[in-house]
């Protein structure tokens, strides 16, 4: 939604900002209102008009359509959806659709929102034959702006599309259909191998909570610094490379009922290390056991975040697992040791 695009992007951008130092701001697309508009990478179209609404804006928060935002609205602004589309750090619809349900529940003019199923649905896009995608209807108390609100994740390839609807007449049921017309007027890229075939589940807390040692920042340490850039680079790669993954997918749980800042999240085969996802905008904090700890059995953990762009920033390890509050914290702080954009790496001399 981009009357909620406030709570999404301006915060995360103030995270970046910290984190990179650097003044990031919404640009303007440029596409002609009765114009089409495709996407580079994904091969994505949006139309200038979807299911009776009209594109009102249209914007990318990067300089390489790596997080972009489609408004459309009704003309006589009942009804209104904003699409993004985005690369994430780790690419799961049910990781992102958690995000994004909790950055809606969080909301306080959605809060008292009631979901209209129990559950949240899974289904199938486009000719991909599989429900890889997921969504969920809320229908809102009466007295509120909107009557209902909506949300739909769907995955292309490496990217995420997350569609949000809000209506101030329909019931939940009427925004539903509303919402799958919407999604059906979407053209979507041919369906490819490197496109999700799995029907997508909604993430379940963790059985047993991740307990946390008391921990502080390390001694600076060259070595383990270069050696998490490195190895989050190398991750990077192969993500991005067409050739097929050998390893099954992450199944991901949630440790706690997730907060408007960040969730998070760790596979239910591990209990040594966990990721942050930020917002609901695609940029992921990892939390891991560091390569030289485990080379020379000292226990450190390192801290790295990933944007939308596949930039990698580190920052100071700790002597043990730290709390996810350690984390954030360090991470608004914007000391980051180093940084990997490509095959660009910028270190702090302190960090050495």
């Amino acid at each position: 939604m981009m009357r909620k695009r406030g709570t999404r992007v301006n915060k995360w951008v103030l995270v970046l900002a910290l984190v990179i130092a650097t003044p990031v701001k919404a640009r303007d697309l440029g596409v002609p209102a009765d114009k089409g508009w495709k996407h580079a990478e994904t091969g994505l179209i949006l139309m200038p008009q979807l299911a009776g609404l009209s594109r009102i804006a249209l914007t990318d928060a990067t300089q390489t359509e790596r997080d972009v935002a489609a408004q459309y609205d009704m003309p006589d602004k009942s009804m209104f959806a904003t699409i993004y589309l985005f690369h994430p750090a780790i690419t799961d619809v049910a990781l992102w659709f958690d995000r994004s349900r909790t950055a809606i529940e969080t909301r306080d003019l959605f809060r008292n929102a009631a979901p209209a199923s129990a559950d949240p649905i899974s289904f199938a896009v486009g000719n991909s034959g599989s429900a890889a995608s997921l969504r969920q209807v809320y229908a809102t108390p009466g007295g509120g702006q909107y009557r209902s609100t909506a949300l739909a994740v769907v995955p292309v390839g490496e990217w995420i599309v997350s569609v949000r609807m809000s209506a101030k007449t329909l019931t939940a049921d009427q925004l539903d259909a509303s919402l799958q017309q919407v999604i059906q007027a979407i053209r979507w890229p041919k369906p490819t191998a490197t496109l999700a075939t799995a029907t997508a589940r909604p993430i379940m807390g963790c059985d047993t909570p991740l307990t946390f040692p008391k921990a502080r920042q390390a001694k600076p340490n060259g070595a383990d610094m270069l050696m998490a850039l490195m190895a989050s680079s190398i991750a990077a790669k192969a993500k991005s490379s067409d050739i097929p993954a050998s390893a099954p997918p992450t199944t991901w749980c949630r440790e706690d009922d997730g907060r408007t800042e960040y969730g998070v999240y760790r596979s239910i085969a591990s209990t040594n290390g966990y990721v942050m996802a930020l917002y609901d905008a695609g940029g992921v904090v990892s939390v891991y056991p560091s390569l030289m700890g485990q080379v020379d059995n000292s226990g450190t953990y390192a801290v790295s975040l990933t944007d939308v762009e596949g930039t990698v920033s580190s920052f100071p390890s700790f002597t043990a697992m730290p709390s996810p509050q350690q984390v954030w914290d360090l991470v608004k702080s914007g000391k980051r040791t180093g940084t990997m954009r490509g095959n660009q790496m910028t270190i702090d001399p302190k960090a050495l």
